[in-house]
């Protein structure tokens, strides 16, 4: 199994009742279909990461929303939905000498894999890794 390149977008929210439904409205005027999303909080502002299919219409979307963010680089890696499962996908990193910065995942009871986005040290040889099935 290979990882794919993706471009994530986290925007910096306040962190307050509504904003992240706002948002999301926001992105789906724009179009803007959300393929993984996590929030993160602190006191005042929120960290919204996710994976879009259009990440130009996003980008627009959030600068009507009057959102600062940032683009960075992810991979995403199919992982099986049983245990040990993260743990050889988060060995074949170590053992390339590839550090996980961040991850975030999930997955439906029932499912056979999650679909888990990567922040690393080196997403370039990440991507050139087979991952155990």
């Amino acid at each position: 199994m290979r990882a794919t390149a993706e471009k994530q977008i986290s925007a910096f929210l306040k962190n307050k009742a509504g904003v992240v439904a706002d948002l999301c409205d926001e992105l789906s005027n724009h179009g803007v279909n959300i393929k993984a999303m996590t929030v993160l909080d602190t006191v005042d502002i929120g960290t919204t990461r996710m994976i879009v299919d259009d990440v130009e219409a996003a980008m627009r979307a959030l600068r009507v929303k009057g959102a600062a963010f940032v683009v960075v680089e992810v991979v995403t890696i199919p992982i099986a939905n049983k245990p040990g499962a993260f743990a050889r996908v988060a060995r074949k990193l170590a053992n390339a000498g590839v550090n996980i910065e961040y991850f975030y995942a999930t997955a439906m009871p029932g499912t056979e894999r999650s679909l888990a986005v990567f922040r690393l040290s080196d997403y370039e040889r990440a991507l050139e890794l087979d991952y155990p099935e």
